[in-house]
């Protein structure tokens, strides 16, 4: 019998690190973070204390989407912030941070020249994080 195909998973999301706490950039960027810590907050996955700031927004895709529109969401949520990412940057990292984990075959990822111009302007980082899922055990 043979084993259906694994299946591809994709996502993004906009983190931001850098000094300060978690508070002042939602208090700045006027949106929520999915995920938000400041130094010295307990990370409930080991028990240790964090050593940096991190302020993270998913794109509210379901992770079955493809990768493409996980970053036309982000952007689209981060235009109207432009002035307030240019304040960011200054002295944070604002990066969009893409993840797939796919089978074994292998995967690419194409920006087209308007994803780049708009990644440029807002002022973002490319992160890409891609896994290759070998077989069904594979804990995700």
């Amino acid at each position: 019998m043979t084993s259906p195909p694994l299946t591809t998973r994709e996502y993004a999301y906009f983190h931001v690190t850098g000094p300060g706490t978690h508070e002042e950039v939602t208090a700045l960027l006027g949106l929520r973070p999915s995920e938000a810590w400041n130094v010295g907050d307990t990370n409930l996955r080991n028990g240790r204390m964090r050593s940096s700031m991190s302020w993270r927004m998913n794109s509210g895709l379901d992770d079955t989407s493809p990768l493409a529109e996980h970053i036309a969401a982000l952007l689209h949520r981060l235009q109207p912030k432009a002035s307030d990412l240019r304040q960011l940057w200054v002295e944070h990292d604002l990066t969009l941070q893409c993840v797939g984990y796919f089978p074994p075959s292998g995967h690419g990822m194409h920006f087209d020249r308007e994803q780049v111009r708009k990644a440029a302007q807002l002022g973002l980082a490319l992160d890409l994080d891609f896994y290759y899922v070998d077989d069904h055990e594979h804990e995700i």
